[in-house]
């Protein structure tokens, strides 16, 4: 896939902030690992008094999911998300930026056998990764594996400077990125045998969805992986991904197949999905973007629970 066309009208003023973010992150990619983790704190900090209605978000997320949580766990949990939140601005600049050397050095696989195996019985894999705060640096990291070519399935941006530094940003490790406009050529890369990596855990507006549970609660859940799985022929895994404690790199894992999807029930497949990204999100709660409105459509009748 050829790297996204420059034009010169991304130099406009308006898009100026932007690259002055993504300047910096570019000159702290290669700054000691515990310092950017140290930073990426003190950044979530600022980003948690600043985004106010994302805290909201959150608090009422965390409220949804963890009922049995006392209040005031749930408030330092708080804390912690938006320190993830800002610890992975500086982990998309490593993974961007950052030597490839000593990403590897970061990471440990688990279960990658199987993308050795699906490749040898020539079958395609979707990859279902929950959006946790480490979903860039484990997006880089998947690919040190070198079985099958990999790509990735992504929401575009709407501003053309920030879609312009995404699409090149991930196309520096990735084979292929598309768009959810290129679900066409999504699907031949997982015939041709390569891997989509794809989150299917928010709200989206568009497609098709059906209501199945997410923590106890109805939650509007894209029915896209069965019908991935079902066009492109392929074998369905979920990635567990986690940010290792004291700055000790991070835990890729590859859960066994969900053989049973495709099946032919829709909403089957989507609570089966939904069961095992809340069993990945439970290890590491603090990991999750928690900001999204997870909830945000409902099923017919039902009030807002915003």
């Amino acid at each position: 896939m050829e790297r996204p066309r420059w034009n010169w009208s991304l130099l406009a003023p308006a898009h100026w902030p932007i690259w002055l973010g993504f300047g910096l992150l570019r000159l702290t990619a290669r700054l000691p690992y515990r310092l950017q983790l140290a930073m990426g704190e003190s950044l979530g900090g600022l980003l948690r008094r600043l985004m106010k209605s994302r805290v909201r978000v959150a608090r009422r997320n965390l409220e949804l999911c963890f009922p049995e949580m006392p209040e005031d766990q749930r408030e330092d949990m708080i804390v912690r998300v938006f320190k993830s939140m800002g610890i992975m601005l500086m982990e998309t600049g490593i993974a961007w930026y950052g030597s490839p050397s000593r990403i590897r050095s970061l990471v440990t696989l688990k279960g990658f056998e199987q993308l050795d195996q699906a490749e040898r019985e020539g079958h395609g894999v979707l990859l279902l990764a929950p959006h946790f705060t480490t979903l860039e640096i484990c997006g880089h990291m998947l690919t040190l594996h070198p079985a099958m070519k990999k790509a990735g399935l992504y929401r575009e941006h709407g501003n053309p400077a920030l879609e312009w530094l995404v699409r090149r940003g991930r196309l520096g490790y990735a084979d292929a990125v598309y768009g959810r406009r290129e679900t066409r050529a999504a699907i031949r890369h997982l015939r041709n045998g390569g891997l989509l990596w794809y989150a299917p855990d928010q709200d989206y507006e568009r497609g098709d969805s059906v209501f199945v549970p997410f923590f106890g609660i109805q939650a509007s859940t894209t029915a896209s992986p069965h019908q991935f799985a079902r066009l492109g022929k392929a074998r369905v895994l979920v990635m567990r991904q986690r940010r290792l404690p004291d700055g000790a790199g991070y835990e890729l894992e590859l859960v066994p197949w969900l053989d049973r999807i495709p099946s032919d029930d829709v909403e089957a497949d989507c609570r089966l999905i939904n069961e095992t990204i809340e069993e990945a999100i439970r290890r590491c709660p603090e990991q999750y973007l928690w900001v999204h409105r997870r909830f945000k459509n409902r099923p017919p009748g039902e009030k807002s629970l915003y």
